[in-house]
C-alpha cells in the first residue's frame, strides 16, 4: 500500500508540474525518472514509442539502456517488442533472455543488468479510448524499467508500472494531438493567406481590365493554364507588380513573360 500510495503522489506531482513549454519527450524523461526512483531494485527506466511502425527510444535515464533498447529494435524482438505487440507486461531475467535473444543477454550482462520488465503503453482492454487514439495516431510502445539485481520486480510492481504507463500514454497523446492542432493552423493560415492574395490580385484586375469579379478569375485561370502556374503564384506575381496586368490584348501577356523569366533564371 506504501508503494501505490507513493507513485499516486508522484503522480499528482507530475501532472500538476506539467508545462506547456515543455516538450513530450522532456516530460516523458521526467516520469521515467520518478519510475527508477519508487520502484524497489529499479536501476534504469526507458521509453520506446513506435511511430508509423517505427521504434525509437524518446525517453532514458541511463544512456547505457539506449544500447539495450536499439539491440532488440535491431532483432525485431525483446521484452519491449513483445509487450508492445501483445500488450502484456513481460518480465525477463538474464537467464531467460540467453535461451530466447542471445544476442540481447550478451548487450544485458555487458551492462550489468540481471532483470528486465517491460509494460505497453497503450492497452486496448484496460482503456479501449485510449488504445483507439493511440490506432488514430499509429502510435504504440513500453515503458522498460531495468535492474541489476537478480529476481527483481515481484509481479505487484507491475501494477505500479502500469499507473505510469497510463499516465504517459495520455502525455504522448496529448502531444500528438497538440502537434496535429499546430499542424492544422499553419495550414489554415496559409489558406487565409492565399485567400487575400487571391482576392487582391482579382480586384487588381477588375480595376486595370474593366472586368467583373467572376470574369477577373476566370483570366487569372487562362493566365494559370497559359504559365503552367498554379493561381496563387500567379496572384503573388500580380499583387508584387500591379503593372503587369495590361489593360487589353491577350491575356496576361506581361505575366506570362514575367513568369517565364523567372523560370529561365532558376533553370540556366
Amino acid at each position: 500500500m506504501d508503494h501505490i500510495h507513493d507513485v499516486s503522489a508522484a503522480l499528482l506531482e507530475l501532472t500538476e508540474s506539467l508545462r506547456a513549454d515543455q516538450s513530450r519527450d522532456e516530460t516523458l524523461a521526467r516520469m521515467a525518472s520518478r519510475v527508477v526512483t519508487l520502484l524497489p531494485g529499479a536501476y534504469a527506466a526507458s521509453v520506446t514509442l513506435f511511430e508509423g511502425g517505427v521504434p525509437a527510444t524518446v525517453a532514458a535515464t541511463e544512456e547505457g539502456v539506449r544500447t539495450l533498447d536499439k539491440v532488440q529494435y535491431s532483432l525485431g524482438d525483446g521484452p519491449c517488442i513483445e509487450a508492445t505487440r501483445t500488450e502484456t507486461v513481460v518480465r525477463t531475467d538474464i537467464g531467460q533472455a540467453r535461451r530466447r535473444w542471445p544476442a540481447l543477454a550478451e548487450a544485458v550482462a555487458e551492462a550489468g543488468v540481471e532483470t528486465m520488465i517491460s509494460c505497453p503503453l497503450f492497452v486496448r482492454a484496460d482503456n479501449a479510448a485510449v488504445q483507439e487514439a493511440a490506432d488514430d495516431h499509429h502510435l504504440s510502445g513500453a515503458l522498460n524499467v531495468w535492474s541489476r539485481q537478480p529476481g527483481a520486480f515481484e509481479p505487484a510492481h507491475a501494477a505500479l508500472i502500469a499507473l505510469f504507463t497510463t499516465a504517459m500514454s495520455g502525455v504522448i497523446l496529448t502531444a500528438a494531438r497538440w502537434g496535429r492542432a499546430q499542424a492544422e493552423a499553419g495550414q489554415l493560415l496559409v489558406a487565409l493567406r492565399t485567400r487575400d492574395t487571391i482576392a487582391t490580385a482579382k480586384g487588381i484586375v477588375m480595376a486595370r481590365r474593366n472586368l467583373t469579379v467572376d470574369e477577373a478569375f476566370c483570366w487569372l485561370t487562362e493566365v494559370s493554364q497559359h504559365t503552367n502556374c498554379k493561381i496563387r503564384e500567379i496572384a503573388r506575381v500580380i499583387v508584387a507588380d500591379p503593372g503587369l496586368v495590361e489593360p487589353g490584348g491577350q491575356a496576361g501577356g506581361d505575366v506570362v513573360r514575367h513568369h517565364g523569366r523567372k523560370q529561365g533564371s532558376s533553370n540556366p
